[in-house]
């Protein structure tokens, strides 16, 4: 129950946050936007996703998941449905500030409730699943969400700003939801069979034991360790190079004037998505079955890069949908990459860990939603293709200098 429920949160929540890059093909009609305020726009959820993180986790630590992911969720669905109303630029970054308040605590809680739920050994398969939920997202999604903003147009507003209130509604019942499905751990969960639960709770215990005689970490203890600002290093750059291409390109293939319409735009956009649809599951089942995660992070992140360079080196739609097909091989780095925290970090303070890893993660968004706005602009596409193309590099130099543990299976 707990991993088919996460898989419709993250679905919407994947949705939700990147609906923007659909509505700016025609928001442009209601107020002028460049694309410095594009950039602007991106990064501004990027600011309060990051500063949100580690509070998020904190308080989710302190009082369970039940209580706090459902709060959030509606949060960040009324937040989502503030879009219709919006009506300049400034209006917008500060509806995108908001959404990041509410979508900070949720990522990083979910990875931290899959420890509590699963052992190492099973975290990878899982997290790839979850994962799943992203690419299922934006099969869907991209078309319709590409549909509604080019023929949607009822009650004399815009199909863009339906999109948001279309795509909102669901967030905030499924936020309720959560009140009523989710347990904060497998011995509070009364909907498991009394043995399942007992073996599950003691599997969890077992692992733990490694750690029982370490103090509780203090914040500071935390921050301090070499291992986690690594880790975070690592997802902080690709994530750079993934988050802003997510939100990029749309436009970037309605300025590359292959003659696309909005829905022709979201169904390319759908490509990469079906593709790692197949590969996120595989590759974190390979990894899960070799008990190996770094190697089977590095070389998806690696091609990610090379969707860049071939973006940037040619200027056909078939060499394009060729480069977004190997994107979508490039997002299933994320099912072996998440279970190594848990691995190689204590789990006194693994929440904040992975809300300070994640926070990383958002201020690589931040950053390539500024850096891309400016050489955009500048530079063009090229400039901005070749920009995405370092940063997952720099991800692969940092990676090769840990020492991840093998977990093999029991």
């Amino acid at each position: 129950m707990i991993v088919p429920f996460s898989f419709l949160l993250y679905f919407f929540n994947t949705m939700d946050r990147a609906n923007i890059s659909f509505a700016a093909l025609r928001m442009g009609e209601s107020m002028t936007m460049t694309a410095i305020d594009f950039g602007n726009v991106v990064s501004a959820f990027f600011i309060s996703y990051l500063i949100f993180q580690i509070p998020s986790n904190m308080i989710i630590e302190r009082i369970g998941a039940k209580r706090w992911i459902g709060t959030i969720i509606i949060g960040w669905g009324l937040s989502t449905m503030v879009m219709f109303f919006v009506t300049s630029i400034t209006q917008v970054i500060w509806a995108r500030f908001l959404l990041g308040i509410f979508e900070a605590g949720f990522f990083p809680g979910m990875i931290y409730y899959m420890a509590l739920w699963f052992p190492g050994r099973e975290r990878a398969r899982v997290t790839a699943f979850f994962m799943l939920a992203a690419m299922a997202s934006a099969i869907v999604a991209g078309p319709i969400s590409g549909y509604i903003v080019g023929h949607f147009h009822v009650a004399g507003y815009e199909g863009w700003r339906w999109l948001f209130m279309i795509e909102g509604v669901p967030t905030v019942l499924l936020g309720i939801l959560c009140f009523f499905v989710f347990a904060d751990g497998p011995e509070t969960a009364k909907w498991l069979p009394e043995e399942g639960r007992a073996w599950l709770t003691s599997e969890l215990k077992r692992e733990q034991a490694k750690f029982a005689n370490q103090p509780k970490a203090r914040l500071g203890d935390v921050l301090m360790n070499v291992t986690l600002w690594k880790l975070a290093a690592v997802y902080m750059c690709v994530q750079a190079a993934v988050q802003t291409a997510q939100l990029y390109m749309p436009r970037l293939f309605r300025a590359m004037d292959f003659g696309l319409s909005d829905s022709d735009i979201g169904w390319v956009m759908a490509i990469p998505y079906a593709v790692g649809f197949i590969a996120l599951p595989l590759w974190g089942m390979s990894s899960d079955r070799t008990g190996e995660r770094k190697w089977h992070s590095a070389l998806p992140m690696a091609a990610v890069s090379i969707t860049f360079v071939v973006m940037a080196l040619t200027h056909t739609l078939s060499a394009q949908l060729a480069a977004v097909a190997i994107f979508g091989f490039g997002m299933a780095y994320m099912g072996p990459y998440w279970p190594m925290p848990s691995a190689m970090l204590t789990p006194s303070g693994l929440a904040v860990s992975i809300a300070f890893i994640n926070s990383c993660s958002s201020l690589g968004g931040f950053l390539g939603g500024k850096i891309l706005g400016y050489v955009d602009q500048t530079y063009g596409m090229t400039g901005a293709f070749w920009a995405m193309a370092i940063m997952p590099l720099l991800s692969i130099l940092v990676l090769i200098t840990l020492r991840v543990p093998r977990e093999r299976k029991a």
